[in-house]
């Protein structure tokens, strides 16, 4: 059986953000649409820097290694779900990131990645919900140097499918989620603090199977 990638050593402290004038050569977003939820419910199950293997249907393992949740310089450990090619099961990949700036009343979140073993060099990312005309988009901003041995557009592709796997999530929890209200008698106003309340109020999530690595979650 194939063991995982080691930890490599935190990064701790925190980096500054890239100032605005730098010009990148890889920058740009992808969105998901998300109908059936609002941005306060969304951003409510988003929101934790630590959680997104819990969302992303890539992301086997997120876990604090260093500083203190949702503070800037706090730094996140997250790890591939594993693969299985023609020579049997193949390392999972893995990074650890940098929180550089949490907005609640804005509703995003923006981080660097730092060691990893997928090739990125300097890359950075923001991570927005957004209310929209029905429902709300889930938003990836990334501004990074080019990824070794990979093009653009599979950056953008890997990209976009973890979001939409993100959406596909968000969505089905949120509909459980009143459902479970419904059933108990509860009225609306309910909603939001039973989609806060976790994975739990609404049992198994349905797993979104992509066949990409993590990227950049």
């Amino acid at each position: 059986m194939m063991m995982a990638a080691p930890e490599p050593a935190a990064v701790g402290g925190g980096v500054a953000p890239p100032v605005a004038s730098r010009v990148w050569e890889w920058e740009g977003k992808v969105a998901s649409a998300v109908a059936e939820a609002t941005a306060d419910e969304a951003w409510a199950l988003l929101s934790d820097f630590l959680a997104f293997h819990r969302w992303h249907p890539r992301v086997a393992a997120c876990r604090l290694a260093s500083g203190t949740p949702r503070a800037p310089g706090c730094v996140r450990y997250c790890e591939g779900t594993t693969t299985t090619g023609a020579g049997g099961g193949e390392p999972a990949d893995w990074a650890h990131e940098t929180l550089l700036e949490h907005d609640a009343e804005r509703r995003f979140f923006r981080y660097e990645m730092n060691d990893n073993n997928m090739g990125f060099g300097l890359f950075f990312a923001t991570f927005r919900v957004v209310p929209a005309a029905v429902g709300c988009e889930l938003r990836w901003e990334f501004e990074c140097e080019p990824v070794r041995g990979t093009p653009r557009d599979a950056l953008v592709a890997r990209l976009q499918a973890g979001l939409d796997g993100m959406a596909a999530r968000v969505r089905d929890h949120v509909l459980a989620a009143r459902a479970g209200a419904g059933a108990a008698g509860s009225d609306d106003a309910a909603a939001p603090a039973v989609v806060a309340a976790g994975l739990e109020a609404a049992g198994e999530l349905v797993v979104v199977k992509l066949d990409s690595s993590i990227a950049a979650v």
